[in-house]
C-alpha cells in the first residue's frame, strides 16, 4: 500500500477493502462492523464513485488546503429550512502518520466509518436543508464524543481534558472514547502509547471545526425561525448480537428526551408510509451530539436516525444503487415534510 506525501488537497489513494466484522451493540451500540474548503471530491458522481479511503500526510489536512467539516449548503434558490443533518462517522480520510503508527491497517480501520452516509443525505439539501459531513476517520477522533471521553492508559501521561468520570463510561471502558483504543472487531489500533498532546492536536484538526460547523449551522436556522432540529445520520448492521434482524431504521431521542412527540410521530409515519420497519430507543438511543443538540420541551431539538446497511449496500464497501437512491429520497421527503412543519410552527 502507497501513501501519498505531496501536501495537496485532492489527492487520494483508494484500497481494496476487507470485510467487515459485526460488534456486539451491547458493548457499543454506536459501533457499525461495517465542504467547504477542499471537499474530498467536487461533484456527487465522483463522490459516488470513489468511496475508497483517503491517506494524506497531516500537512495536507491543514487550513487552508482542508476542514475536517465538509458543509454542503443549499442551492441559493431554495428556501431555508429549520433543519440541519449531520453525519459525523462517514469519514474517509486517514491521517498518514495514524495509519503508520498503527497496528492495524487501514482496512481494519474502516469498520468503525458508517459507510457511504454522506452519499445518501445530499439530496436534502434541495430543501434548505444544510449538511455538515466529518471527512476523517472516527478511527482518528470520534466526534460523538465528548472531548473529555479518554481512556488515561493510552497515553504516556494523562491529558489535560481527562476527566475521571468522563473516563469511567461504558464507552470509554469498551475502548470506544474519543480516541478509539479498538477497531470494530476489538483490535487494538495504536502501536504505542500516545504522548498527551495528541488529543489537543486530534481535536483541534477534527472535533473542534466539526461542531464549531454544526453549532453555525444551527444557529442560522434559528435565526430564521426561532427553533432548529438536527437530525443526525448513522448507519447500522442488519443483525444484532444474538443474529436477531434489526429494523430498517432506529430512531433515537434519548427516550424522548431531544425530541418532540408530534415530531416524532410525523418522522416515523414518513418512514412507515414508506414501507420501511421501525424501531425506537433500541439498540441505538443516540450518542453525545444528540443528547448536546436536542431538549424535547426546548425550541433546539435533535433525533439521530439509523440506517441499516442491507438498504443500500450490496456488499461490504458497495452502494447498491437502486437502494441508495430509495433512502436518498425517503431522507429527502424527510426534509421536505419536517421543514414545512418547522416552517409552519
Amino acid at each position: 500500500m502507497s501513501i501519498v506525501t505531496a501536501p495537496k488537497s485532492d489527492a487520494h489513494i483508494a484500497v481494496n477493502p476487507a470485510n467487515n466484522t459485526a460488534i456486539d451493540p451491547a458493548i457499543d451500540p454506536e459501533i457499525t462492523p461495517t465542504h467547504n474548503p477542499a471537499p474530498i471530491a467536487s461533484t456527487a458522481a465522483s463522490r459516488r464513485d470513489d468511496l475508497g479511503p483517503v491517506i494524506l500526510p497531516l500537512v495536507a489536512l491543514a487550513a487552508p488546503h482542508f476542514t475536517a467539516a465538509e458543509i454542503l449548503t443549499p442551492p441559493s434558490h431554495c428556501q431555508p429550512s429549520a433543519v440541519v443533518l449531520s453525519s459525523p462517522h462517514a469519514g474517509r480520510v486517514y491521517p498518514a502518520e495514524f495509519i503508520a503508527a498503527s497496528i492495524a491497517d487501514v482496512n481494519a480501520l474502516r469498520g468503525l466509518e458508517d459507510f457511504a452516509v454522506d452519499q445518501l443525505i445530499g439530496s436534502v439539501r434541495d430543501h434548505g436543508i444544510t449538511c455538515i459531513n466529518n471527512q476523517i476517520s472516527r478511527a482518528y477522533i470520534d466526534v460523538n464524543r465528548p472531548v473529555d471521553a479518554l481512556d488515561t492508559a493510552m497515553f504516556t501521561s494523562p491529558p489535560a481534558a481527562a476527566n475521571t468520570a468522563a473516563a469511567a463510561s461504558r464507552h470509554v471502558r469498551a475502548g470506544y472514547g474519543l480516541l478509539p483504543r479498538l477497531t470494530a472487531a476489538r483490535e487494538v489500533i495504536h502501536r504505542q502509547l500516545l504522548p498527551s498532546d495528541e488529543v489537543e492536536s486530534r481535536i483541534a484538526l477534527v472535533h473542534k471545526p466539526y461542531h464549531q460547523a454544526v453549532q453555525a449551522a444551527l444557529a442560522t436556522a434559528h435565526s430564521h425561525f426561532g427553533r432548529s432540529l438536527l437530525i443526525d445520520c448513522h448507519s447500522m448492521p442488519s443483525h444484532d448480537q444474538h443474529d436477531k434482524p434489526l429494523a430498517d431504521f432506529v430512531l433515537g431521542d434519548l427516550h424522548h428526551s431531544t425530541l418532540d412527540p408530534a415530531i416524532g410521530d410525523l418522522l416515523a409515519k414518513i418512514i412507515t408510509e414508506a414501507g420501511y420497519s421501525l424501531a425506537w430507543n433500541h439498540p441505538y438511543a443516540g450518542g453525545y451530539i444528540t443528547k448536546n443538540y436536542g431538549r424535547a420541551a426546548t425550541c433546539q431539538q435533535s433525533i439521530q436516525i439509523e440506517i441499516n446497511r442491507r438498504l443500500y449496500m450490496t456488499r461490504k464497501y458497495t452502494l447498491d444503487q437502486q437502494g441508495s437512491e430509495n433512502i436518498a429520497a425517503l431522507l429527502a421527503r424527510i426534509g421536505a415534510v419536517l421543514s414545512d412543519k418547522l416552517a409552519k410552527a
